[in-house]
């Protein structure tokens, strides 16, 4: 078997790991829990064969990045590549004031996106939070938006007012008719309406890049508003940036 390349993407609530090899290219991700990363590792180095990189992406806490260094340390002496945030790549600009301290995902996910694609795209992840950020057609990252995503939005809801015990239902654009309904469908217009906005303020945007769990709702719900848009469906965009970074 090929020497494969392990990839991990530290999120806030979990892991996202996939393997590549020459052979069979990028792997469909698996979602790993903080609570039972030592036993994961420990089984990935049983089942594979020495990898020739290790690769990760972290936005979590330092100590849970330091677990995971930990336990990688148990079975290889390959210093893994922590992915940061850089100047400039694969022809794509980072302008942020201070480049280093844009979220290191964010900027994995428009890598991807520009090697990909090599056109204006607002590239949109909902995860624990939503983040949409524009690229433009010459491969300038031009700045975003950062938002509570679906989950965040719901809990500060429930936390900041007396509603309780609210069954969460379908996050739909219909008008609610009772307290439940009308959270759904307040989320849904929170996280739709916001990409809308972005979208038609940047005439120029040629596509939409799409990623997190939520990425097909998304794409069904935005195609009929905006027809002449691209979509693109890309669920593990940060592990395909992750791939492309090199330090």
């Amino acid at each position: 078997m090929p020497m494969p390349k392990f990839l991990f993407d530290c999120g806030n609530t979990c892991i996202k790991f996939a393997l590549f090899t020459e052979e069979k290219g990028l792997s469909q991700y698996q979602f790993i829990d903080y609570s039972v990363l030592h036993s994961f590792v420990t089984k990935l180095f049983n089942l594979y064969p020495m990898p020739d990189e290790i690769k990760i992406s972290s936005v979590t806490k330092v100590e849970r990045l330091n677990t995971l260094l930990s336990d990688i340390a148990e079975f290889t002496a390959l210093q893994p590549t922590i992915a940061i945030s850089q100047n400039n790549a694969l022809g794509l600009t980072n302008q942020y004031d201070i480049p280093q301290t844009l979220g290191v995902d964010r900027w994995l996910g428009m890598l991807a996106a520009w090697d990909i694609y090599h056109e204006s795209t607002l590239v949109v992840d909902l995860g624990t939070a939503l983040t949409i950020d524009y690229v433009t057609h010459d491969g300038k990252f031009e700045g975003g938006l950062i938002m509570p995503g679906i989950k965040s939005l719901r809990d500060a809801l429930l936390k900041d007012t007396a509603i309780k015990n609210i069954p969460e239902l379908p996050y739909t654009s219909e008008l609610g008719h009772n307290t439940s309904a009308c959270i759904s469908s307040g989320i849904h217009y929170a996280v739709v309406g916001s990409i809308l906005a972005l979208h038609q303020s940047l005439p120029e945007v040629k596509s939409v890049i799409l990623s997190g769990g939520r990425a097909q709702w998304l794409k069904d719900i935005l195609e009929p508003i905006l027809p002449k848009t691209e979509y693109h469906v890309h669920k593990h965009l940060v592990l395909e940036g992750l791939l492309r970074f090199q330090a």
